[in-house]
């Protein structure tokens, strides 16, 4: 609740006491500073000055006991003593004004707010206060219509004291009032004006956080963005080391399509020891990758991982691998995918796990992790897991074994052309190799030939013989499983020794 801090009633209570000395008198004339102001304002209060300001004996004495009340905080007593006096029949306009106004400070202080604007309202209107009063008094009920979220019955009255003060004598306390006011009934263009008189009128020097606040509420309200700049960056010089200034800074670059802006604004927050919260950090290593940088954001996440700051979260440590992954950097990936698969069990999360090892030339290792992606399932695009399965059980040699791997991924229409032409290039590649062999085995054979058909030739003009009288030679040992000692081609002899044994048989 707004602190009521009561009217000036110095003139009053001097009135009363001065009527307290001489209670015989019929009543009381005004005291030398109503005088003086009265002949002063002879122009300007002409309507007030159609009452007469004096007290009267016994409602002068009321008064006086209701100002000790007050004094001793008994504000009971204080409302029915004043309920006597507006009750009695003979008060004139200025000794209820007065009354009222008092009346209504008790009601303030209890509680009874609606009681209270209900009395400072019905002195206004009494036609014996002043205009410089009639315009205070305005303001405090605005303040408490403000506060009981009357706001249209607030700004009237705020308005009221305005028409009777001229803008050029208002404060800037009224003005921001006003603002404030029109700002809380969601009137924002008629409240921007005052804002904005507020603003001028307040000196540079003497304005605190709440005022560029209030002024950047509505800017923000009505969408100028030209003027929310200027507001958050006088923000940002003048209180450079606090984070929410820069981080309402950095949200309106985002905003504005101003997205690089916004990332070198974060980058400062964050070399200035600013970024203290998991999602703050989070959010920069993400502009950093975003920015094709993700090495730099790598090792931020990864040292405020280490630091405790970063949650160790599956997301975060996705996000942490994926920028290893950017920058190719595999040997730091491979940690973190390992334990990010083995925490979530996912076949996506093995599935990268193995493009990394595989990316190392740590095949067997890749195979595994290849093949506990197939089996654990899930993934977005199993054709080309199993596409790269062949690929690594190829490197590893096991042609069977990868070609069995590239007709699955041939399986799914997005990896069938690949797998189908890794199923090519292997099948041709092995039929290339048995014809290699059969080639070479003919030439083997028929150079075979003609070296045993030279040895004999040359055992036969030497007379190199056995006791049998057969020609013997020394059969080179890469022709020893086609020819025998005697320069006979083995599988003719076996066919002849087999069809004399048949013939034996029969």
């Amino acid at each position: 609740m707004i602190r009521f801090n009561g009217f000036d009633t110095s003139g009053l209570l001097r009135s009363v006491a001065t009527l307290a000395l001489a209670v015989s008198m019929v009543g009381v004339t005004l005291s030398d500073a109503d005088a003086q102001r009265r002949r002063n304002n002879n122009q300007e209060d002409s309507e007030q000055n159609q009452a007469e300001r004096v007290f009267s004996a016994a409602i002068g004495q009321i008064v006086l006991e209701a100002q000790e009340f007050q004094a001793n905080d008994q504000f009971a007593e204080s409302i029915t003593a004043l309920n006597r006096a507006l009750g009695n029949d003979s008060i004139n306009p200025y000794e209820r004004m007065i009354s009222l106004q008092m009346r209504g400070r008790a009601y303030y202080e209890q509680d009874q707010v609606s009681r209270a604007i209900q009395d400072w309202e019905a002195a206004i209107n009494t036609g014996a206060m002043l205009p410089q009063e009639i315009s205070d008094l305005r303001i405090n009920i605005g303040q408490l219509y403000i506060a009981e979220g009357q706001y249209a019955q607030g700004i009237q009255s705020l308005e009221a004291a305005v028409a009777q003060l001229g803008v050029d004598a208002l404060n800037p306390r009224v003005m921001r009032m006003l603002a404030q006011a029109y700002a809380q009934a969601e009137r924002y263009r008629d409240g921007v004006v005052w804002a904005e008189r507020f603003w001028n009128a307040q000196p540079a020097g003497e304005r605190v956080r709440g005022d560029y606040s209030l002024m950047l509420f509505f800017y923000q309200q009505l969408e100028r963005v030209p003027d929310q700049f200027r507001i958050i960056e006088e923000m940002v010089q003048r209180w450079p080391t606090e984070k929410n200034n820069w981080r309402s800074y950095a949200s309106l670059l985002a905003q504005t399509g101003r997205e690089q802006d916004a990332f070198e604004a974060n980058k400062i927050m964050y070399i200035n020891g600013m970024l203290t919260e998991s999602r703050e950090v989070v959010a920069l290593a993400q502009y950093y990758s975003f920015y094709e940088y993700p090495y730099r954001g790598a090792v931020v996440l990864e040292r405020e991982l280490n630091a405790g700051t970063v949650e160790r979260t599956r997301n975060n440590l996705n996000l942490l691998a994926n920028m290893w992954r950017q920058s190719r950097e595999w040997e730091r990936a491979t940690p973190v995918l390992r334990q990010l698969a083995q925490l979530s069990g996912d076949g996506d999360d093995y599935l990268k796990l193995a493009e990394a090892l595989f990316q190392r030339r740590e095949l067997d290792e890749a195979e595994a992790a290849f093949t506990e992606a197939l089996n654990r399932g899930g993934l977005d695009r199993p054709g080309d897991a199993w596409t790269l399965l062949g690929n690594v059980r190829a490197e590893l040699g096991r042609e069977e074994s990868a070609i069995a791997a590239f007709r699955e991924g041939a399986r799914y229409p997005y990896s069938r052309q690949t797998a189908n032409g890794w199923v090519t290039f292997l099948t041709n590649r092995q039929r290339a190799a048995r014809e290699r062999v059969q080639i070479r085995e003919r030439v083997r054979q028929d150079e075979c030939r003609f070296l045993v058909g030279d040895l004999v030739e040359t055992g036969t003009l030497l007379g190199d013989i056995d006791d049998t009288g057969r020609i013997v030679i020394e059969v080179p040992d890469r022709c020893s499983d086609l020819y025998n000692q005697y320069g006979e081609e083995r599988s003719a002899v076996a066919e002849a020794e087999a069809a004399e044994n048949g013939a034996d048989a029969g």
